[in-house]
């Protein structure tokens, strides 16, 4: 019972983030917004890292920034100071918001779907669902293969680029100071990083050539066969979506 009512939640979060992606209104953007944290949620989503909340928060307030400043409207007057000749407008406001919530929608359902589809199983279902465009030419089963090994191996790079950064920080016997000497040790990482990232997926070609490694099929499986709750996780994601597709103006 509790494996089918988990079925529903990945189209549920597919849904809500690409509702979330074109929304062009504030009720079809928090609607994504509520439904992907509680999909997120239930799906067993971990905290963000710092790092990803850094980012969020950093690029919700540029895009705010640049939508309050260079959207012509009805300027908003003190305390809203002017910039660069430029005075913070209304309409700037609303767009520069709409947007920060689009932006967290999607950020959540995405995170919900880390968590609902761990792995290579994201690569697994994403061939699954479009393994009718196959028929038309696009290479699927080589798109479900290149987004596994990268699946699989982000978190070895990662972790090879934070050793390699150590390394140089022992190089240069203390931390970096100031931003300037920070992108020094930056470009001193990027190109053992990009030596030890091309070694290894040469030694990974030729693992999978000395294994005769061969793409599998596609197993095409009807939403239905997870239950009814998938079938209605897959109703409603779709109605999501199409709500805020069709509601933009």
């Amino acid at each position: 019972m509790i494996e089918r009512w988990r079925a529903a939640l990945p189209p549920l979060l597919l849904g809500a983030m690409l509702g979330a992606l074109v929304a062009g209104r504030f009720a079809i953007a928090l609607a994504c917004v509520v439904v992907a944290l509680l999909a997120a949620w239930r799906a067993g989503a971990a905290r963000p890292r710092r790092g990803w909340l850094v980012t969020l928060a950093l690029t919700s307030a540029c895009a705010w920034a640049l939508n309050l400043y260079l959207t012509p409207g009805r300027p908003l007057g003190p305390p809203w100071p002017e910039l660069f000749g430029h005075a913070a407008t209304r309409e700037g406001l609303a767009l520069g918001t709409l947007l920060g919530l689009r932006v967290i929608g999607a950020f959540a359902a995405l995170a919900g779907l880390r968590a609902a589809w761990p792995g290579e199983r994201a690569a697994d279902e994403a061939a699954r669902w479009l393994s009718p465009l196959r028929h038309v030419g696009v290479p699927i089963a080589e798109a479900r293969v290149v987004t596994g090994l990268a699946v699989r191996f982000a978190p070895l790079l990662r972790t090879e680029t934070a050793r390699i950064a150590r390394v140089q920080d022992l190089r240069a016997g203390r931390p970096p100071r100031g931003i300037r000497e920070w992108l020094v040790r930056r470009r001193a990482t990027a190109v053992p990083t990009l030596v030890a990232t091309l070694e290894r997926a040469e030694r990974v070609a030729l693992a999978l050539e000395a294994r005769h490694y061969r793409l599998r099929p596609t197993v095409a499986r009807a939403p239905a066969a997870a239950g009814s709750w998938a079938t209605a996780g897959v109703a409603l994601g779709t109605a999501l979506a199409l709500v805020a597709l069709l509601w933009r103006g």
